[in-house]
């Protein structure tokens, strides 16, 4: 039987786990649920942590093969999403390192599509960057000018719900090692969007 984990039922009672091991013993059917069943995760993950211009439905079907290719070797020590996110996450780094000329944080764009650089973000006025946007647009780009490391833990526990030690998981980590990095996103983050605030409650 597989380990329990923080997530509060054993591995082989979550459906991705069940799935994997019916792939394993030939039902080959059973990857086509998993994608339909966890791809929008993969999607979710894929556009918080690296933003929307990056070629994600590329990588999250990389990530899939990757599982495919993994079938034989695949071990229940935790829930699925677990080892589907350790899979994309790498993916997400390799892009990452392989975009250096083009950073997340110049990435977001106004609601006239024009591209902000890093400089336009930190020095432009609140209003002038909320205007035509919602907060969750504002929260993007905040979380894009986050460390990756920091983004993806920030991502990783407020918006999919892993546990300290799924997240140390994803990132080859320690939990020790989590902590330290999410109560830095969270105080960045803070600071971010502080004027935001002032502004909307001018």
């Amino acid at each position: 039987m597989g380990r329990v984990t923080e997530a509060a039922e054993p591995p082989e009672q979550d459906l991705g786990v069940q799935l994997m091991l019916e792939l394993q013993r030939g039902r080959e059917e059973a990857f086509a649920e998993l994608v339909e069943e966890y791809q929008s995760a993969a999607f979710s993950m894929l556009r918080r942590v690296l933003g929307p211009h990056q070629p994600i439905e590329d990588l999250a079907q990389e990530a899939f093969l990757r599982v495919w290719r993994n079938r034989e070797g695949y071990q229940p020590r935790g829930r699925f999403t677990t080892f589907l996110y350790r899979i994309t996450y790498n993916l997400a780094l390799n892009q990452l390192r392989g975009n250096k000329r083009k950073p997340l944080s110049s990435m977001p764009q106004t609601a006239d599509g024009a591209v902000l650089e890093p400089e336009d973000l930190d020095g432009a006025a609140p209003e002038a960057v909320a205007d035509g946007s919602n907060w969750a647009d504002i929260i993007e780009r905040a979380l894009g000018q986050l460390p990756e490391n920091q983004r993806a833990a920030l991502v990783f526990q407020h918006y999919d719900g892993l546990s300290l030690a799924e997240v140390a998981q994803v990132l080859g980590t320690s939990e020790k090692a989590v902590k330290s990095l999410l109560h830095r996103a969270r105080t960045r983050l803070r600071e971010l969007l502080q004027p935001y605030h002032e502004a909307e409650n001018d």
